[in-house]
């Protein structure tokens, strides 16, 4: 008697061949099984009163499909907000992102893929005087962009405090 196996892998499902969820233009993207965690967050001095926040941060998209949805800047990098503040909550200002205020002729897809997806981030604040060891808290959320804020979806980081260099 002839016995044959077959054996299935029994790693993770190859993400490029992923079922896609296109959400159309003007439509509210679905984030609800996305999820964000933000590590590595330090403020560091990178010159003469020049002053740089950076971190890691891991977007965990648990939908079982690739998420896809029109937008003009089409990484993840350019729809992060990031907001800082002191005790008092005083805002902190960032420096500009190189590509902030270029305009696209058209929407192009941003996918976010299945699994988790880690990317690093830097940013400028302008120089404020600040006590050495001062906690900062910081704010930081994905927002799939949308005309309309009803429409808006977002995903928030848990918030978090980095030390003032």
């Amino acid at each position: 008697m002839l016995l044959t196996l077959a054996f299935t892998s029994c790693g993770d499902p190859d993400p490029s061949k992923a079922p896609v969820i296109n959400t159309p233009a003007g439509a509210k993207v679905d984030l609800s099984k996305v999820t964000m965690l933000v590590t590595n967050a330090q403020i560091t001095l990178v010159g003469e009163n020049k002053f740089q926040l950076s971190f890691d941060y891991a977007v965990n998209n648990q939908a079982g499909a690739i998420i896809a949805f029109p937008c003009l800047h089409n990484q993840m990098d350019n729809l992060l907000e990031v907001n800082l503040s002191d005790q008092e909550g005083t805002t902190l200002h960032l420096g500009k992102r190189p590509l902030e205020g270029l305009t696209l002729t058209e929407p192009r897809p941003l996918k976010i893929p299945i699994g988790i997806t880690t990317r690093s981030y830097k940013v400028s604040v302008l120089p404020v005087f600040r006590e050495k060891g001062s906690p900062i808290s910081a704010r930081i959320r994905l927002h799939a962009p949308s005309r309309y804020d009803e429409l808006r979806s977002s995903v928030e980081a848990p918030n978090l405090q980095v030390i003032w260099p």
